[in-house]
């Protein structure tokens, strides 16, 4: 992270990609030109775990990143829901321009996102002790409906910006 102080903690709510969601995601995908000849997305690239990057918010509205496309400028499908409620939108967004003064560090929002740029915020995550002790508890919690395990890096993992043409 760059040496700018954070300004807030990001939502940090968290949620599972419904099925149905996972159609409408590639169906997103690949409905736009290819960043490589023939390249086409398979559900193994659609994220399962949604994570609220926003800066932290009162509204009952959460984005989530499904599917950052591969290429510069290719955008990212984004996901919304409410509190209480699966996802129900998938869409393609532009990458927030974004970046740090000296140009070390991309913004992971959208563009136009509310808020603070991801640089600035501090992801919600909790002291090495107390995840020790209550890591099994969440694990258990965050656990997909496929019954796939994750760790505390995949819980509160943050999507990087797409800046990375590398990807």
């Amino acid at each position: 992270m760059s040496s700018v102080h954070p300004r807030g903690f990001t939502c940090g709510q968290r949620t599972f990609v419904p099925p149905g969601l996972v159609t409408a995601v590639l169906g997103v995908a690949n409905s736009v030109p290819p960043a490589w000849d023939g390249l086409v997305y398979s559900p193994d690239d659609v994220g399962r775990l949604l994570v609220c990057t926003l800066q932290a918010h009162r509204g009952r509205v959460h984005h989530g990143v499904v599917l950052n496309l591969r290429g510069p400028d290719a955008g990212t499908v984004w996901a919304a829901w409410r509190d209480g409620a699966e996802p129900y939108l998938a869409i393609l967004l532009p990458d927030c321009p974004g970046a740090t003064a000296d140009g070390g560090e991309g913004c992971s929002e959208f563009a136009g996102h509310p808020g603070a740029h991801g640089w600035e915020l501090a992801d919600p995550v909790m002291p090495p002790a107390l995840l020790a002790l209550f890591g099994p508890l969440l694990a258990e919690q965050d656990r997909p409906p496929d019954g796939r395990v994750l760790d505390a890096a995949t819980r509160f993992h943050r999507p990087t910006t797409n800046r990375n043409p590398a990807r």
